[in-house]
């Protein structure tokens, strides 16, 4: 794949604490500015939910069925949406469907206690595979196709 014809969005490594890193990304929904963390190990990608209650008030949402495991442990309430234009540097997504929001306050509880810039997304496998992503930590580039 010639990583040529792809969008190139900037990527932060940030170190949490000694040996331990998360990689940064900024981007928008719909006009609203996010701090977004990559995070290839997440299945699915999602919003803080008192980011989407304070800045989507209207927003239709959906409760999903069977078993949630990661942020927030084994078996916690997830509920998805639909966001429109979702920006990361050039690239646009026109909707990202069935957007995960779920609460983040405990992450961001902890990027408090590091002196840290809370989160507000993110950014799991569904869209990295999505978009045929490449990570290259070296130039600190994420390319989407």
């Amino acid at each position: 794949m010639d990583v040529g014809d792809m969008y190139q969005i900037p990527l932060e490594i940030e170190m949490l604490e000694e040996g331990n890193f998360h990689t940064i990304l900024h981007g928008s929904l719909d006009g609203v500015n996010m701090r977004i963390v990559l995070d290839t190990g997440a299945s699915h990608s999602c919003i803080d939910s008192e980011i989407a209650l304070t800045f989507f008030p209207d927003l239709a949402l959906e409760d999903t069925e069977g078993v949630n495991a990661g942020i927030g442990g084994n078996n916690f309430e997830v509920r998805v949406g639909d966001f429109s234009n979702f920006f990361l540097g050039d690239f646009k997504q026109p909707l990202l469907e069935k957007l995960a929001i779920v609460d983040m306050s405990h992450i961001n509880v902890a990027y408090k206690m590091l002196k840290k810039e809370p989160i507000q997304m993110i950014l799991g496998n569904d869209f990295l595979i999505e978009h045929k992503a490449i990570i290259n930590y070296e130039n600190k580039i994420l390319f989407l196709q």
